[in-house]
C-alpha cells in the first residue's frame, strides 16, 4: 500500500499543478495600434538606383509604419546625396524628418541645414522638402544662404534648388549683404 501511494503522490501532484486556461494570461503582447511595423535605432538607410547609391541617410531612431507608407526619422538625421559618379552633392543634417516610401520624397524638420562643399554653399531652413525623382529641395519657410563663392548671404522665404544647390532660387528676398571681394 505504501508503494502505491508513493507511485500516485506524483501523479496527484500533477493534476493539481494543471489549471483552467482561462486562467492563465495569455501568451501573447498587446501591441498598440499605432505601433511602427519596424523600429531601429543607429541605422543607416541606402536609397539606391541600380547599382546607384543615391542618397545614405544615417539617424539616431527610425520608425517605419507599412500600412501608412512612411518612414518617420529622428533624434539626428544626415544625409548624403551623390551623383552618378560616387561624387557627394550635398549634405542635409536635421533634427527629424519623414520619408514618404511610395516615393522616398523626404521631409526634414527642425534645424536644417543642407551644405555643398563643391559649390561652398550652405542653405539654413527650420522645413526642407528633397523630390526624390527630381532631384530637387524646396522650402515654403523662411530660408537663409550663404553663397562663399558669389560672397553674399542672402535670406527669404520660399528656396528651391537643384541637388548639387548650384541652381536655386529664393521666391521672396528679404535681406541680402555682399561680403566683399
Amino acid at each position: 500500500m505504501k508503494l502505491i501511494s508513493l507511485l500516485l503522490l506524483p501523479l496527484l501532484l500533477l493534476a493539481a499543478c494543471g489549471t483552467d486556461p482561462g486562467d492563465r494570461p495569455p501568451n501573447k503582447a498587446h501591441i498598440p495600434p499605432n505601433a511602427p511595423d519596424r523600429e531601429s535605432w543607429n541605422t543607416t538607410i541606402l536609397l539606391s538606383d541600380s547599382a546607384w547609391t543615391r542618397t545614405r541617410i544615417q539617424i539616431g531612431h527610425a520608425r517605419q509604419y507599412q500600412g501608412r507608407l512612411e518612414t518617420l526619422l529622428d533624434s539626428g538625421v544626415i544625409a548624403r546625396f551623390y551623383s552618378q559618379d560616387g561624387s557627394l552633392n550635398a549634405t542635409l543634417v536635421s533634427d527629424s524628418a519623414r520619408i514618404d516610401d511610395r516615393t522616398k520624397d523626404m521631409a526634414a524638420y527642425g534645424r536644417v541645414h543642407v551644405v555643398s562643399i563643391k559649390r561652398r554653399i550652405v542653405v539654413t531652413t527650420d522645413t526642407l522638402h528633397f523630390d526624390n525623382t527630381a532631384r530637387r529641395f524646396s522650402s515654403d519657410a523662411p530660408v537663409r544662404v550663404v553663397d562663399s563663392v558669389r560672397k553674399w548671404v542672402i535670406e527669404g522665404v520660399g528656396f528651391q534648388s537643384n541637388e548639387t544647390l548650384s541652381d536655386y532660387t529664393i521666391a521672396r528676398i528679404t535681406g541680402k549683404v555682399n561680403q566683399g571681394e
